[in-house]
């Protein structure tokens, strides 16, 4: 089973998998997006190779190596196409369930559009996207515990907060929706 590209729209948002065959095209523009908004606040509770994006060479170099594991989604305004942000959707079928996935999700919002409700718009996008694909049995998201605002964007979208276990170490909260 191959997982579906990611498209979605919402009141102010529109949402769109970047494909393989379109990378190549939009690769320079992509990253020069990139490099705009993963600014030291909005990385600072995030991965560590994410962490040295600073530029358009690098984030080039991110992106190549990130679509390589997941589906690169962008976000984007509706009405004029500003870059808001991302998502990396990695998807894992559900053992004893050959017909759904588990998506793991990490989300990235532009500093600028921080605090206007965009992220919890994103997720919400996503989760209704989620839910009626048919194929997607569970959400799933982690954010540094001192990330409180991501959480409660999680959280207010349903997600619930999972038990910190043997593979799940740190100060890191994980979160899951299921459907």
């Amino acid at each position: 089973m191959t997982f579906p590209d990611v498209t979605f729209r919402t009141p102010r948002l529109t949402a769109a998998a970047l494909s393989s065959s379109s990378l190549p095209h939009v690769l320079s523009a992509v990253s020069t997006q990139l490099a705009s908004i993963l600014t030291t606040d909005v990385t600072r509770h995030l991965p560590p190779d994410i962490q040295t994006v600073c530029d358009t060479e690098s984030a080039a170099k991110w992106l190549l190596s990130t679509v390589a594991e997941c589906q690169f989604v962008t976000v984007s305004l509706a009405d004029d196409d500003a870059f808001v942000g991302f998502f990396l959707l990695y998807p894992e079928i559900v053992e004893h369930e050959r017909d759904g996935y588990l998506l793991r999700l990490g989300y990235v919002v532009a500093e600028r559009y921080q605090g206007q409700g965009l992220a919890s718009e994103m997720i919400a996008g996503l989760v209704a996207w989620s839910r009626s694909s048919g194929v997607v049995k569970a959400l799933s998201g982690g954010a540094s515990a001192e990330n409180v605002p991501s959480i409660k964007v999680l959280e207010k979208n349903g997600f619930v907060r999972e038990e910190n276990d043997e593979n799940h170490q740190g100060n890191t909260v994980f979160l899951t929706i299921t459907f």
